[in-house]
């Protein structure tokens, strides 16, 4: 009988991971922007700090920005400072990513976020912000990657 017991109960978790659909993907699906890039740990964002304890929070971190090495590795390759920023903000929107608004406290820099939603299970979803400043002429003075991948 304890072999039956345990047939019954491998059964019921086959029947509740059926039922969970752990093979469900998230969507929208990556843009090649994103493929095989990691996230890295520290403080979100390139907008400098607005108050005195956003600026001790990055300081906690030893100063370090949460950015994708592949991620700002393609940006810099692809983007050099001096590209026009039309450019990226051509490839970003072409890739579904969507422009947000500049940081209150610099203008200069700028922002567009890829979102993805739904999946289950093993299938993390991926959020992904993407960082330029840009001079007086709209050109790229540099660009940084952060991307965060949320599941289980």
């Amino acid at each position: 009988m304890p072999d039956m017991d345990l047939k019954i109960r491998l059964l019921i978790v086959i029947l509740i991971l059926a039922a969970c659909d752990l093979t469900a993907r998230p969507e929208p699906p990556l843009p090649p922007l994103l493929v095989n890039v990691t996230a890295g740990g520290g403080w979100w964002g390139a907008c400098p700090p607005k108050t005195k304890t956003e600026e001790d929070m990055i300081r906690s971190w030893k100063g370090q920005l949460a950015l994708s090495p592949e991620l700002n590795e393609r940006l810099t390759k692809e983007f050099p400072p001096g590209t026009d920023e039309s450019q990226l903000i051509g490839l970003l929107t072409k890739q579904g990513f969507e422009m947000q608004p500049s940081c209150s406290n610099d203008q200069s820099i700028h922002r567009a976020s890829f979102t993805q939603h739904g999946g289950s299970g093993f299938a993390y979803r991926m959020l992904a912000d993407i960082f330029w400043k840009v001079d007086e002429r709209n050109a790229i003075v540099w660009t940084k990657g952060f991307v965060m991948n949320n599941g289980l």
